[in-house]
């Protein structure tokens, strides 16, 4: 589909002897005017200023002045001390061997924001841009009111293609129509390599934790989550996505950022300037073990943690701490939260009984049967064998499934048949090799 509105005014005067006709580009722009050699600029259809190398515009991403190659980067281009009403932007990328034909690697929008089309004006089809129109641009889809426009670019798959340089064209509109712009031109040069640039990753000292929702437990094992704390961890700030994933497996690295955990890469699950949140890799010794923060500025020093074979934890979240009393996460099948009516304002709770049925999950439990490894989405039943005890005050809970969580990444599923017990606050833990989960947990029943 050619996104371009063509708008034709068919209304004549004596004046007139040619018909006046016009292209509108409220939905993007045409290709080539993203200001790269061979390019024009948005001043082709807008009246108004140009402003080269504009200090006001800012390209930013991840990778300092490298690129790694074929590794999905994260880029935002964003417009400061912006005073117009409406802004544009187009974008290409352009091998610095061949800046007029040569495209360096391929865009993805991140919305319906924003688009891609080829040097022929045609959106980008499934399998690229033909080779007669080999140049693709990214467009915004419509005029925005804020100065900023986040898009994916995936660089070459080779070093072999040597530097790549991103051009930038952004339109601030501060008139009516195409009057009143002033185009903001800046270009990024980024040569072939394993990162650099930026400030170096620091991770706090005692910032290494199995999730805190589950514990924050100072052991880790294969498979469990691991919450890192610190500063300049990363630029971007998101979570894992479908397209991260390769054939169900998570991803090591997210945005230039990678972790590793006893020298084995951890698959990354959150990343943030502050935190970034891993899944421990298998094979990590059962002693003290060496975590270690990558990304585009350098490598963090090393933090040590305690590796071992297990490491469980129950999900109970600090919204779950009521009157200075930690309470576990467990669910009816209804999705009702077990526990006294009205103990969190806004949520669903009712006391559990004898013979009820109850969801708990979990962290940090080990290896099952069939063995699923970490990072990747389980898909099969598995199970943690007869060596799991679950104790609910002086009484022990049957289990009638227990094992990793269908269609998630390293989390644990337990159902549970409440056993008798008096009514009240009940102490609740779980048991597997001798290794506990945290204590101090509690479960509201009645009789």
């Amino acid at each position: 589909m050619n996104r371009k509105r063509w708008i034709s005014f068919a209304k004549w005067t004596t004046v007139l002897s040619v018909p006046l006709a016009l292209w509108a580009y409220s939905v993007g722009a045409l290709a080539r005017h993203s200001g790269a050699p061979g390019d024009q600029t948005c001043l082709a259809c807008h009246v108004g200023t140009r402003v080269d190398n504009s200090p006001n515009l800012e390209i930013l991403w991840q990778g300092g002045s490298n690129y790694q190659p074929g590794v999905k980067q994260t880029f935002t281009v964003r417009l400061t001390n912006a005073t117009g009403r409406r802004f544009g932007m187009q974008a290409s990328a352009r091998l610095e061997s061949s800046q007029i034909n040569g495209q360096a690697g391929t865009f993805t929008p991140l919305s319906s924001a924003m688009y891609v089309v080829c040097a022929n004006d045609q959106d980008r089809p499934a399998s690229g841009c033909p080779a007669s129109a080999a140049v693709e641009f990214i467009n915004h889809a419509q005029s925005s009111t804020t100065p900023t426009f986040t898009f994916d670019w995936t660089p070459p798959q080779n070093a072999s293609a040597g530097a790549a340089i991103l051009y930038v064209a952004f339109n601030e509109i501060t008139g009516s129509g195409t009057s009143g712009s002033r185009v903001h031109l800046k270009s990024l040069r980024l040569q072939a390599g394993a990162g650099g640039g930026g400030a170096r990753p620091s991770i706090t000292s005692g910032g290494v934790i199995q999730v805190s929702n589950f514990g924050a437990g100072t052991r880790i094992s294969p498979g469990t989550f691991l919450e890192i704390f610190g500063r300049d961890l990363s630029l971007t700030t998101r979570g894992w996505a479908g397209g991260d994933f390769n054939n169900g497996v998570a991803p090591t690295n997210l945005d230039n950022v990678q972790v590793t955990v006893d020298g084995r890469p951890a698959f990354i699950n959150f990343i943030s300037p502050g935190q970034v949140n891993v899944v421990v890799p298998n094979g990590i010794a059962e002693a003290p073990v060496q975590v270690i923060l990558r990304n585009a500025g350098g490598q963090s020093d090393p933090i040590t943690v305690t590796g071992a074979r297990r490491s469980p934890g129950l999900l109970a979240p600090g919204a779950f701490n009521v009157g200075g009393r930690q309470y576990v996460v467990a669910q009816f099948s209804d999705g009702a939260f077990a526990g006294s009516p009205g103990l969190i304002a806004g949520a669903n709770f009712r006391l559990p009984r004898p013979g009820d049925r109850l969801v708990i999950y979990g962290v940090g439990f080990g290896a099952t049967t069939p063995a699923i490894p970490a990072g990747s989405i389980t898909t099969q039943t598995t199970d943690l064998g007869s060596g799991l005890r679950v104790q609910i005050g002086t009484a022990t809970a049957t289990t009638e499934f227990r094992g990793l969580a269908p269609n998630f990444v390293g989390l644990y599923q337990f159902n549970i048949v409440v056993p008798n017990l008096q009514a009240g606050d009940q102490e609740i833990f779980m048991e597997i090799d001798g290794q506990r989960t945290q204590s101090g947990l509690f479960l509201s029943t009645t009789n």
